[in-house]
C-alpha cells in the first residue's frame, strides 16, 4: 500500500520517516512520502494521488480546510471541525477523518482543562478548539484576523492577538497552533505570558524543534510546557490505524522521531 502527507511546506516533515519505522516493526512493505503540493496547482490532488497509487495520506498546513471540497465523504467529528488532516482511499472514494484534536489531547498531561486559549486559527487550531469545546471547556481563540473565523461550525469566543492579555489570566490551557517558530519560519514572540497563571499548561503544536521560542519563554518562567511530538506521533498512528485497520506500533514510531531530534 502507499501512503503520503501533503502541503506545503513540508520538507520539515518527519512523517515519513515515523510512519516507515512503524510498517517496519510491523513487517510491512508499505511505501510514505511527502509531497509539496503548490496551492495554485491544488485544484490537481485528486490526479496527483491517483498518478501516484495512492491509498491514503495525511493533510497538513495549509490544506486541512480546503481538502474538503474534493472528498466524497468525511467524517462526523471532521465535519464539525470543518477540518481533515486524515484521507482513506478505497476503490476511488475519498474519505476524510481528522485524529488531530484525539491526537492532541492524548499528549497534555492527564488533568481537567476548563479554559484553553489557542493562538491560530488555522485547521488544527479548529480541530483542536471543537475537541475541547465538545468536552465542555470555555474556548478562546486569538488570530490576527478574526473574520478567518467566522465560518466556524461551533462556538468559541474569538479575539484579536492583541487582546490574549484579557484572556490569558484564565486560561489553564495556552496552545500555540500557529506555524510561527517551525524551522524553517521566522520566529517572533506570539505572547510573552505576563498574566498566564503559575498553573497552566503552555503546549505548542510543532515537534521540531522541540523547543520553540514560545516554549522556551514559558519554560524558563516555570511553567509546564508541551511540544507537539505526542501529538504528531498520536495523530500519525491513528491515521495508519483507519488506513489499515491494524494497531500501529508507537513505541517504534517514538524511538525514530527522537532519534531524528
Amino acid at each position: 500500500m502507499n501512503f503520503a502527507v501533503i502541503g506545503h511546506p513540508i520538507s520539515h516533515s518527519l512523517s515519513p520517516a515515523m510512519h516507515h519505522a512503524n510498517f517496519k516493526s510491523l513487517g510491512l512493505d508499505y511505501s510514505y512520502i511527502a509531497l509539496d503540493i503548490n496551492p495554485n496547482h491544488f485544484h490537481h490532488i485528486r490526479d496527483i494521488m491517483a498518478e501516484r497509487e495512492i491509498d491514503g495520506f495525511n493533510v497538513t498546513i495549509p490544506f486541512k480546510t480546503a481538502i474538503i471540497d474534493y472528498l466524497d465523504e468525511v467524517d462526523d467529528l471532521a465535519l464539525k471541525m470543518g477540518a481533515v488532516n486524515t484521507v482513506k482511499i478505497v476503490e476511488g472514494k475519498w474519505t476524510g477523518y481528522n485524529t488531530d484534536a484525539t491526537g492532541f489531547i492524548e499528549s497534555l498531561p492527564p488533568k481537567e482543562y476548563s479554559h484553553v486559549l489557542l493562538i491560530g486559527a488555522g485547521g488544527a487550531s479548529r480541530a483542536i478548539a471543537q475537541g475541547f469545546a465538545a468536552k465542555g471547556a470555555d474556548v478562546t481563540v486569538a488570530n490576527r484576523s478574526p473574520e478567518r473565523l467566522a465560518d466556524w461550525p461551533f462556538e468559541v469566543h474569538k479575539i484579536t492577538l492583541d487582546d490574549i492579555e484579557r484572556f490569558a489570566d484564565r486560561a489553564d490551557l495556552l496552545i500555540n497552533t500557529t506555524p510561527v517558530g517551525m524551522t524553517g519560519f521566522e520566529d517572533e514572540m506570539l505572547y510573552d505570558f505576563k498574566s498566564v497563571h503559575p498553573d497552566a499548561v503552555v503546549a505548542d503544536i510543532i515537534y521540531t524543534p522541540s523547543m520553540t521560542p514560545f516554549l522556551k519563554l514559558a519554560d524558563r518562567l516555570g511553567l509546564t510546557t508541551v511540544n507537539g511530538l505526542g501529538m504528531f506521533i498520536n495523530q500519525g498512528a491513528q491515521s495508519f490505524e483507519i488506513w489499515t485497520g491494524l494497531k500501529a506500533d508507537r513505541t517504534a514510531m517514538t524511538e525514530c522521531v527522537k532519534n531524528y531530534l
